[in-house]
């Protein structure tokens, strides 16, 4: 059965998270996610304040310390930030993000993938 992708709030930015297969923390910008996390889109709201306060780094243009990949539009194609050295795992990252990362796995590992289409088997 596949996993229904959907946008929260349609034409805003917001961040999201989620654990890949190998237990990589990865971090998705704008663009449609898995319909269940959207009934704990509050909880992704307040982690996503959390991390813009307390990890700015994760939102700049810099080496990112984790897999970044951001969405343009509505479709569920993400495109990566670049390759983190030495990627965040999941039970390395602070209780407020791993809390929602949690609440969506990846089928797949991220490794060094360019680009994710969410509807291709990967949630």
């Amino acid at each position: 059965m596949a996993t229904i992708l959907r946008h929260p709030r349609p034409g805003f930015m917001w961040d999201w998270w989620a654990v890949d297969a190998q237990g990589f923390l990865v971090q998705f910008s704008g663009g449609p996610a898995p319909e269940q996390l959207l009934t704990h889109v509050n909880r992704v709201d307040a982690a996503a304040a959390w991390a813009e306060e307390n990890r700015p780094a994760w939102f700049n243009d810099g080496p990112m310390p984790l897999h970044v990949f951001s969405c343009n539009g509505e479709l569920p194609t993400y495109t990566r930030h670049g390759v983190p050295g030495s990627p965040l795992r999941l039970s390395d990252a602070p209780a407020a993000i791993a809390d929602v990362a949690a609440l969506v796995e990846l089928r797949r590992a991220v490794g060094d993938t360019w680009t994710i289409h969410l509807d291709e088997g990967w949630v």
